[in-house]
């Protein structure tokens, strides 16, 4: 089977400090790309400034601005200009490991796929005083069966997932560009709806900043508040569902307890850290 041509397209907004970074690990493995998009949702920071000193130097590289704000509308238009076979969508903090585009284009080379519509993969925290102990829990998880191992999932980590272009224009009209609601889960459940099947593979990994372990409980809210929001447009609410997410909830409070007294920039715990003041940044939803 001939190599599928990989188009990944990565939604920004106000990311100076992390697009670089981005960039920089994705063009790594730019032999394998057919090409980058960066969509732009309306920054008010530097990013713009950062993507363009890469243009010239990396013809794969397009730059790209949506005025409608929201990520699904940033992620429809760089999904919609993307040319190749395959769509990856990472966020403009991820970093992709080596192996990232190489793991993608060798699934979908496989026989007997057809069924399968996208992948996502896994994740590890580069900013994160944890990082070895979820590096552990992630590879024993993916050990014992219940991560990775192209196994079935319902749901795509925009942070980290690739799709066929064939399966976003069998899902696309369906899709929706509420701002408030999760446009990854959202996409994820539009395409299961079709019978089409996502997996999980064990070496599809990136690292991502912990933006929502520094975000605080009462501004977390919101993002659970997106989850039940997305599953009830697709009437899939369902008991065991609402109490994952209420869950979930409590469960925020311990990881921001945890992270709150750590100053990434640092890379140590502060007690100045710790007396400054909540520090969050913006999360995926309503941007």
């Amino acid at each position: 089977m001939p190599v599928p041509t990989l188009s990944v397209v990565i939604p920004a907004y106000n990311e100076e400090h992390y697009i670089g970074p981005c960039l920089d690990a994705l063009l790594t493995q730019e032999d394998d790309l057919h090409e980058i998009i960066v969509v732009d949702n309306n920054s008010t920071d530097a990013t713009a400034e950062v993507v363009r000193r890469y243009l010239a130097d990396h013809p794969k590289l397009t730059y790209l601005n949506e005025e409608r704000q929201g990520v699904a509308f940033a992620r429809n238009l760089g999904f919609d200009t993307a040319t190749g076979e395959i769509l990856g969508r990472i966020d403009a903090d991820s970093r992709v490991y080596p192996n990232w585009t190489s793991t993608v284009l060798e699934f979908f080379q496989r026989d007997g796929i057809e069924s399968v519509g996208g992948i996502s993969g896994l994740n590890n925290s580069y900013d994160s005083p944890y990082r070895k102990l979820k590096g552990w829990f992630v590879d024993r998880q993916v050990r014992l069966g219940a991560m990775g191992g192209d196994r079935e999932i319902r749901n795509l980590h925009g942070a980290n997932m690739a799709i066929r272009k064939s399966t976003w224009l069998e899902v696309r009209d369906a899709t929706s560009t509420d701002r408030e609601i999760h446009e990854d889960l959202d996409l994820a459940l539009c395409i299961r709806a079709k019978d089409i099947l996502i997996l999980q593979l064990s070496d599809m990994r990136v690292d991502i900043s912990p933006r929502r372990a520094y975000t605080p409980p009462r501004e977390f809210t919101s993002y659970i508040d997106s989850g039940t929001k997305t599953f009830e447009l697709h009437g899939m609410m369902t008991p065991l569902i609402e109490k994952a997410l209420r869950q979930h909830r409590k469960y925020h409070v311990f990881v921001y307890l945890t992270h709150r007294p750590y100053d990434p920039e640092l890379g140590r715990f502060s007690l100045s850290r710790l007396l400054k003041g909540p520090t969050s940044r913006k999360l995926p939803i309503s941007s």
